[in-house]
């Protein structure tokens, strides 16, 4: 018999895991084109409300007048100003050469794990996650590795510990959580920043949900820094205006650098990776941020959503309580007798709903996500709903009749 042998990668990005939240999307549009309509769409984040008015109307004006000129790699001038004074309303002490303009939050944690790398380092995220989260850490030739979450997926600032690795160089943390919903309280940031002073990590706090807080009001870390000598801060803040503006096309966010030492080296890497963020959602940007009766109305809209169904989803034992904050929630199926994978094509298959396996937010091995799906709560309400009971159904049908194997 011959035996091929196996040939070590060519390309490190061969390494990087594809997201399987894509496998869903295209899932879904399979469905959809054999079906002649759409599904249920509870796996994505795409909220239901619009882009404020003023921030269309602006960026048509500025397409017409053919405002679409490079800016500087940082951004617009007037963006940033206006993004500073934002920031002091949430005790974040910044200034205009400290802020980045990025294309969407996405690429701007990019870029902050690009400026910071040093060979070896390790990247620190939570066990479950965004999966860019993980993609990022390999890009950017980090040592990725978990950390893991308490009761409720909120920070335990003593497992953190115990997870980090001698490399461990940046941490990653995201309140309010995309997929979990979980909030980090202050007690918690101010523990987790004294753990990474000690430890003498960089942390990278996403804060792309800032304004879905339901329970609890969001603090951004970055403001127990504002009393700490700028040259001793030590996190990084990410944002967006996908979420609370709905630009989710637009591509346009923004990072905070905790100096100007660190700015240095974001501009470098901004400068070699995008040139320039996009002028038209640029000048959107600026116009939607005194779009705030908007923002309030819309996280509304999706605290109403979340109030609607949770009430049957922790009756039928598929979640314990809601999630605090953001746009998602992550239900136990287990009761269905299925592992995830094989729910979600079934839901979808059957029912016309589609929802995300949990096991695209975890690393690799990682059991307690077998039997969890994400779901969005951003979308249409009804749709929402119509979803959401048909997961119910679905689990108290296929459970009736469930057998080992479908548990294996």
């Amino acid at each position: 018999m011959t035996t091929l042998a196996v040939q070590p990668p060519r390309y490190p990005v061969e390494q990087v895991p594809e997201s399987s939240l894509h496998a869903v999307f295209r899932a879904a549009q399979r469905w959809a084109s054999l079906h002649h309509r759409e599904p249920i769409a509870l796996h994505i984040g795409e909220p239901a409300y619009d882009i404020p008015p003023a921030a269309v109307e602006a960026m048509s004006r500025a397409l017409r007048a053919g405002s679409c000129s490079y800016t500087s790699a940082e951004g617009m001038p007037q963006l940033r100003e206006a993004l500073v004074a934002k920031l002091a309303g949430q005790r974040i002490d910044a200034d205009v050469d400290r802020v980045f303009v990025t294309p969407g939050s996405c690429q701007g944690l990019m870029a902050i794990g690009a400026a910071v790398h040093t060979p070896g380092a390790g990247w620190l995220i939570p066990q479950v996650h965004w999966p860019i989260y993980r993609q990022q850490g390999m890009l950017n030739g980090y040592r990725v590795t978990g950390y893991p979450l308490g009761p409720g997926y909120r920070l335990d600032v003593a497992a953190i510990a115990r997870a980090a690795t001698p490399d461990t160089r940046v941490i990653v943390v995201n309140s309010p959580a995309n997929p979990t919903g979980a909030i980090a309280d202050a007690e918690t940031l101010r523990d987790l920043l004294a753990l990474a002073r000690e430890r003498d990590w960089l942390v990278v706090a996403d804060e792309a949900y800032e304004d879905f807080a339901y329970d609890a009001p969001h603090v951004s870390l970055a403001a127990f820094e504002a009393d700490v000598d700028p040259y001793d801060r030590r996190v990084f803040s990410a944002f967006t205006f996908s979420k609370s503006y709905a630009m989710t096309g637009c591509r346009v966010g923004y990072v905070v650098a905790p100096n100007d030492m660190y700015a240095g080296l974001l501009r470098k890497v901004q400068e070699g990776a995008i040139i320039a963020p996009p002028t038209p959602s640029q000048i959107g940007a600026l116009a939607a941020l005194d779009a705030q009766d908007a923002v309030r109305a819309n996280v509304a809209m999706v605290r109403r959503s979340r109030d609607e169904v949770m009430p049957g989803l922790v009756a039928a034992g598929i979640i314990d309580a809601p999630p605090a904050g953001g746009w998602y929630a992550l239900l136990n199926i287990a009761s269905s007798g299925l592992a995830a994978e094989a729910f979600a094509a079934r839901l979808l298959a059957e029912r016309g709903v589609a929802v995300a396996p949990a096991a695209a937010f975890a690393l690799p091995g990682d059991p307690s996500t077998e039997h969890v799906i994400r779901i969005s709560m951003a979308g249409d309400r009804a749709q929402l709903a119509a979803g959401v009971d048909a997961i119910v159904q679905a689990c108290h049908e296929w459970g009736a009749d469930r057998t080992p194997e479908r548990l294996s």
